[in-house]
């Protein structure tokens, strides 16, 4: 895998490569896709995928092998995160379903309710699985680090709007790739780590 070149002072901005970096985005996105398969694994997985394209942005390894050394340390903490995640994807999922059947009372509120929630609970968990790498001051998975990150993710969502609003347009640009074409569903990880990682370091640089 390419990495961008380092700059040569702190404060320079990182030459980035963009097919480089187009490729690294399309193979996390995989390997996230894959490691959220299980559903309680979403949190860890795209906390390795956002810790990746970071590594590759700076300059640093960015491997498979520290993608998936990432992944396994953010794994133990972030049971409670990625049930709850699990759980509150079935039911929107079901809820969409019996929307799209009839079948679901008051559905002209329960559905667009269901849609604002769910776009609010996925924008509050990409900044979380951001924020994870941060919160002990290094990649962790010492008690607390999933709680310090959500507690980060909370407070830097509506603190920095812009970039909770950019992370919403990327999800909507995900549902509208997806019902243009379904199989396009397996870039939608690589397009939402991207946006995390680029939101991530511009909330660092403001």
């Amino acid at each position: 895998m390419d990495s961008a070149t380092p700059a040569s002072g702190r404060n320079e901005p990182i030459p980035v490569n963009r097919f480089a970096l187009f490729s690294e985005t399309l193979l996390a996105g995989l390997l996230v896709l894959v490691l959220s398969i299980p559903l309680v694994t979403i949190p860890a997985a795209y906390a390795a995928g956002i810790a990746h394209l970071e590594r590759h942005l700076s300059g640093r390894d960015d491997s498979l092998r520290a993608l998936w050394s990432t992944f396994r340390s953010a794994l133990p903490g972030s049971w409670k995160l990625g049930i709850t995640t699990a759980g509150a994807a079935v039911v929107i999922a079901l809820n969409l379903l019996l929307a799209t059947v009839g079948q679901l009372p008051g559905s002209a509120v329960v559905l667009p309710a269901t849609l604002i929630l769910a776009a609010a609970g996925a924008v509050l968990l990409l900044r979380t699985a951001a924020a994870w790498r941060n919160a002990a001051g290094e990649e962790s998975s010492a008690p607390g680090t999933w709680s310090a990150a959500l507690g980060t993710a909370k407070a830097l969502s509506l603190r920095d709007w812009t970039g909770s609003l950019l992370l919403a347009a990327a999800l909507f640009a995900s549902v509208v790739f997806v019902w243009m074409l379904v199989a396009l569903f397996v870039v939608v990880p690589g397009m939402l780590i991207l946006a995390s990682a680029a939101v991530k370091i511009r909330s660092g640089r403001a």
